[in-house]
């Protein structure tokens, strides 16, 4: 195994690992902390949302970290 893929492969441990902490956590993000962490416009985060193409927020109007984070997670990939 090569360096590359030895630090890419730690990487998605570590990350396997912040979102577990979040999942046991439940920390919520609101859409103000949503639009600053993806870098989209509330529209346009809603309109993810409607596609599909991003988590839903909970009955609260926010966002679960751990779902935002596996979303990032998997954008990276």
């Amino acid at each position: 195994m090569s360096e590359i893929e030895a630090l890419q492969k730690e990487v998605a441990r570590l990350t396997d690992a912040v979102i577990l902490m979040a999942q046991n956590k439940g920390d919520r993000l609101s859409t103000v902390q949503v639009t600053e962490r993806v870098g989209r416009c509330r529209q346009t985060v809603m309109a993810m949302v409607r596609r599909g193409d991003f988590p839903e927020p909970c009955n609260d109007g926010r966002w679960l970290l751990a779902e935002v984070l596996e979303w990032e997670s998997k954008k990276k990939a």
